[in-house]
């Protein structure tokens, strides 16, 4: 898969994320930042340097979908915390 491929799925997941989260998913400086992103990923995604570019967008896309889990436990109805629901005493 293409570092450039991989960097826009997180983008994506970004935008999806603050969408899931209530707060405004896409802005001017969201969609600037994004793009900026991209476009830097895509220019190294070329010749000696595409294995630099494969590892920044790996790191970008494990962030944003470590930061969706806590959305999709909840979407799922588990706890995100781990707690196990017990009653204490």
């Amino acid at each position: 898969m293409r570092a450039t491929s991989l960097m826009m799925l997180a983008v994506a997941l970004f935008i999806l994320h603050r969408w899931a989260t209530n707060q405004t998913a896409v802005s001017v400086h969201i969609a600037v930042a994004g793009i900026f992103a991209i476009l830097v990923i895509a220019f190294l995604d070329q010749g000696a340097t595409e294995p630099v570019a494969k590892g920044f967008a790996w790191l970008f896309l494990i962030g944003a979908a470590y930061n969706m889990v806590p959305v999709l436990a909840k979407a799922a109805g588990t706890p995100a915390t781990g707690t196990t629901g017990g009653t204490t005493t």
